[in-house]
């Protein structure tokens, strides 16, 4: 064989596997291309906070302080960020709000005869769904649904910051309290930071 057929078949032979080489590339760089597509679409799509609602239930036999009408029970939940407190008010009727108030942050107590909330620090009053009826505090306390399933209560409790369930929405205020004090704004939600305790002069 001469030197000019040999150079021949050898330039035949390259253009004959070129494009060979071309379709084996071409699906490793569409792979590629989707991966970087996906990575870059996971960087961006940002993580949406999931809204955590429980029922907690309170067994009567174990918490027999509960039971009679004017019983309390206060329920702390670390993980959701709850301190409450849960008042058998009426037969067979019950409520549950934050046990801090919104001004200072002390802790409430529960008033059997007046059936209300009051913070002994500094006099302020809060109605069986935590709506202000006194100062100094003018925010609200947080709501929780509370009803008896047996011989439990079950609580219906929310994240800190998240909105509440339908069910622990209070309802409409129907008369403007005694006290002649009206809350700025009933639907307001008290999940904001409340000032630290300020007990000065309390005993």
């Amino acid at each position: 064989m001469d030197r000019r057929k040999f150079l021949e078949r050898i330039a035949a032979a390259v253009a004959v596997t070129a494009p060979l080489a071309n379709i084996v590339k071409v699906p490793e760089t569409k792979a590629a291309i989707k991966s970087s597509m996906a990575k870059s679409a996971a960087l961006k799509t940002p993580k949406t906070a999931r809204s955590e609602i429980r029922d907690i239930p309170i067994n009567l036999t174990d918490n027999p302080d509960l039971k009679p009408v004017g019983g309390t029970y206060h329920l702390e939940l670390d993980d959701l960020e709850r301190d409450i407190l849960v008042v058998h008010y009426a037969p067979e009727k019950y409520t549950a709000v934050d046990i801090k108030c919104t001004h200072r942050a002390c802790d409430l107590s529960y008033d059997t005869n007046a059936k209300d909330f009051y913070c002994p620090c500094h006099g302020s009053k809060f109605d069986l769904y935590g709506r202000v009826t006194n100062g100094p505090a003018d925010r609200p306390l947080n709501y929780y649904h509370a009803e008896r399933q047996g011989d439990e209560v079950v609580v219906t409790v929310y994240q800190s910051g998240d909105e509440p369930p339908a069910n622990s929405i209070p309802p409409p205020a129907d008369t403007v309290p005694s006290s002649g004090f009206i809350q700025k704004d009933s639907t307001v939600r008290s999940d904001t930071t409340a000032s630290q305790p300020d007990t000065a002069g309390f005993h």
